[in-house]
């Protein structure tokens, strides 16, 4: 996954005397409807990046490693790795809500609500086992494409203090999420069989429901964790009061 170290380098990165974006309002301590049109606008304007608020490019987000392991009595059984994987859609997610972020915000619980029309998750895989009454077995590229996908985030707020200064950090963020379909594709399976592996994606696919909701927490993870620094990002580059108005 993401490397703890992320956070200690954008630490050092941050410069003390930066100061708020100008050109972005700033919002009262748990002001949800504002917090939510000044984060969809900043989403919607720089997506691409913000350095002067650390934010960095939302699409594609790059993720090194995603690992899936079920084993057991399970209807899906497999282990299944992603490699310098790129999520892709970000860009055009439209958030719902967002509530908390409270002045005394350490130990607060905060959420965000958002919705996208299409999440992909791009890369290198290796997958072995069997799904249903299917054995599997293969490498190469794979693509895993959610339609209309609604994601709730929560996290507890954490106060990291550097300098004298208090930021905000968070370390324990869950998500939930639901689509209305999954697309799956493995290119290479069973060494390059094409009739074999396009019989199993076909089975994959008519079988998706079945298939996210065995796999959903390990995706759920892999997405929070990138999620998680996003926000952390962020929060890391100037101390929390400043990100306020009183």
């Amino acid at each position: 996954m993401f490397s703890r170290g992320i956070i200690i380098i954008i630490f050092i990165l941050s410069c003390s005397g930066a100061k708020f974006p100008s050109t972005i309002s700033r919002c009262q301590y748990e002001d949800s409807n504002c917090m939510t049109q000044v984060a969809q606008k900043v989403i919607s304007e720089h997506y691409n990046g913000l350095p002067s608020l650390n934010l960095v490019p939302l699409d594609p987000v790059t993720i090194k490693t995603i690992s899936i392991e079920n084993s057991g009595n399970r209807a899906v059984n497999i282990r299944l790795v992603f490699n310098n994987v790129t999520l892709h859609g970000l860009k055009n997610i439209a958030i719902q809500r967002i509530t908390g972020f409270s002045k005394q915000y350490e130990g607060s619980k905060n959420e965000i609500e958002f919705v996208a029309p299409i999440i992909q998750l791009v890369g290198q895989y290796q997958i072995s086992g069997k799904v249903l009454i299917l054995p599997i077995q293969g490498n190469g590229q794979s693509n895993f494409t959610l339609e209309n996908v609604k994601i709730r985030v929560k996290f507890t707020g954490k106060k990291v203090t550097k300098n004298q200064n208090d930021y905000f950090q968070t370390n324990d963020i869950k998500i939930s999420m639901t689509t209305s379909k999954l697309w799956i594709h493995f290119d290479n399976l069973y060494n390059g069989d094409k009739l074999l592996g396009d019989t199993t994606n076909t089975f994959l696919n008519e079988n998706w429901m079945d298939i996210f909701n065995e796999l959903k927490p390990d995706i759920s993870k892999a997405y929070a964790a990138a999620i998680q620094t996003i926000i952390n990002n962020v929060f890391a580059k100037l101390p929390y009061r400043e990100y306020f108005v009183e």
